[in-house]
Order: C-alpha cells, then sequence, then structure tokens
C-alpha cells in the first residue's frame, strides 16, 4: 500500500528527528572520550610519581606542618611538578601517600595535600579524606585547592557538599595561590565559608617595576583573613627581605626555599634526619578557626 505525500512527509520529519540525535550524541560521546583520553595520562602506572614535601613554619622559626607537593620523574632524572593534576585517580594518590605517610613525625601539626576540582567531587573523596584522616593522626589533614574560574560543567553545590562534608570529618580546607587580580577574589568569594587557610605566593606580589598596578595587595588578603578569621600563609619567602615583610604584615604563618625546600621523604633515613628536622609540640600560633 503506497503512502500518501502527507505519510511520506511525516515519516521523513521523523527519521530526520532521530538521525539528528543519533549524530549529536556521537559526537557528544566522541569529544568526550577525547577529552578523557588527553587529560588522563596521569593514570599511567609507568609514570613514576613521588609526593615530595616542604615544611611551613610559624614566625619563630617552629615547624607547624608540610606540604605534599606531587613530582614526576624526568628522563634526566630530575623531579617536576606534572601536568593535568585532576587526572590522577584518588586510588593512586593513596598509594603514593602511603610510603610518604610513614617518613613523617607523628606531632600534632598539619600535613597539607593539593587536590584538583576533579578528585575533590569525585565519588572517591569522602573515603579517601577519612582514609587520610586514619593515617596520619595526631597530625591534622588540609585539602588545598587552587581556585580558578568555573567553567562548564562545574557544579558548585557539589562542591560546596564535598567540602563541607569533610569539613565535618576533621579535614581542613586550604586555598592555594590567591593572588593580586580581582579575579582571584571573584573565584573564591563562594567558598570563604568553608575556608581555613589562604595561602598567597611572594612571587605574584613581588614586583620588579614599581608602576605595575596590583588590583589586591598583600595587606588586603591579610585584612580579609583576619576579618573573616582565616588563616593567612605567606609562601615563596626566599630571603630575609621576604621574612621581614611578613614580619611588618604580621603574617604567622610562613613557607618557602628560606625555610627549605621540598624533599624526597623516600631518602635514606640519615637524609631524612637532616631535612625533616621533629616538629615543635605545642604549635599554638597555628591553630586553624
Amino acid at each position: 500500500m503506497l503512502m500518501s505525500l502527507d505519510q511520506l512527509i511525516h515519516v521523513l520529519f521523523w527519521v530526520s528527528i532521530v538521525a539528528a540525535l543519533l549524530f549529536t550524541g556521537l559526537v557528544t560521546f566522541y569529544f568526550w572520550y577525547s577529552r578523557r583520553q588527553s587529560n588522563n595520562y596521569l593514570e599511567n602506572q609507568d609514570f613514576d610519581l613521588r609526593y615530595f614535601i616542604q615544611k611551613q613554619v610559624d614566625y619563630r622559626g617552629r615547624v607547624t606542618g608540610y606540604e605534599c607537593l606531587l613530582r614526576q620523574r624526568q628522563a634526566d632524572g630530575s623531579w617536576r611538578l606534572p601536568q593535568e593534576l585532576g587526572s590522577l585517580p584518588l586510588q593512586r594518590v593513596i598509594f603514593l601517600l602511603e610510603d610518604t605517610f610513614k617518613s613523617l613525625p607523628s606531632e600534632p601539626i598539619t600535613l597539607s595535600i593539593n587536590l584538583e576540582y576533579e578528585q575533590i567531587v569525585s565519588p572517591e573523596f569522602r573515603y579517601f579524606v577519612r582514609w587520610a584522616l586514619s593515617k596520619i593522626e595526631p597530625m591534622k589533614l588540609a585539602v588545598e585547592y587552587t581556585a580558578r574560574k568555573p567553567t562548564q560543567g562545574y557544579q558548585k553545590p557539589l562542591f560546596l557538599r564535598r567540602i563541607h562534608e569533610a569539613r565535618q570529618y576533621g579535614m581542613h580546607f586550604d586555598i592555594d595561590n590567591v593572588g593580586a587580580d580581582l579575579d582571584n577574589l571573584r573565584n573564591i568569594e563562594w567558598l570563604l565559608d568553608e575556608v581555613d587557610t589562604l595561602k598567597c605566593s611572594m612571587r605574584v606580589f613581588r614586583k620588579t617595576d614599581p608602576n605595575v598596578w596590583l588590583d589586591l595587595n598583600l595587606q588586603f588578603w591579610h585584612q580579609l583573613s583576619q576579618r573573616r578569621h582565616i588563616n593567612l600563609v605567606l609562601m615563596g619567602i626566599e630571603d630575609q627581605a621576604d621574612e621581614q615583610l611578613a614580619e611588618q604584615l604580621n603574617i604567622r604563618l610562613r613557607q618557602g626555599y628560606r625555610f627549605g625546600r621540598p624533599v624526597d621523604p623516600q631518602a635514606t633515613a640519615e637524609h631524612e634526619k637532616e631535612v625533616i628536622p621533629r616538629a615543635a609540640t605545642n604549635p599554638t600560633d597555628a591553630s586553624h578557626h
């Protein structure tokens, strides 16, 4: 039985709709797959990854904590910061941290671990926090996050929920590398109620040209931290002049090459004793709110 012209047009219309949906789905899947393939290189077990640690001190020079910094071994034997940190699964982060934790002192100070957005919103984040807290006790756990402008797919409610739940377990939440641009403030304003520590780097605020204008200076971040009852850490302190600036601004917590470079905690026991001194037992000046 032959179809009428109207029936044929109707059938062709729905065929074109189905074809368009299939084509859109195929393109979306290909884009997701190709993006994942380009970003998940840290899942490759052949890459030699290791956590180095750098100490943080108070204004009296007492060790108040350590920051775990991920490094990848290069062909020349050197260790450098890898790219696309968010592509490292939390399961492998746990594996890499096992040996690192064994090398740390058993003191009530803070251990900071840098994580990316993808790692924090992953379903494994709750388990990671509980695991880390149980492993490093009596040390306190701080997850550091470098805030960036939210991109497509960025889920603020989910991110906030993950952080809020983790802080209920006892985790501290730190914002790393707040800078001198107004965008740096805009990118974290919605997070401030959950923030325990802000970290500024001298490298951002050290002006070589006096004519360069900074939207935000260190004094701004110091005042904001005091107003919001948030700790402030000045990083990138390299010499006496940097340390004097921290004194002038009354920034009590400090980190940088002046106090020690990142070191490999899996070095020999003799080397560890030299580069990782035991911390003060009562770092009252580094307590979080």
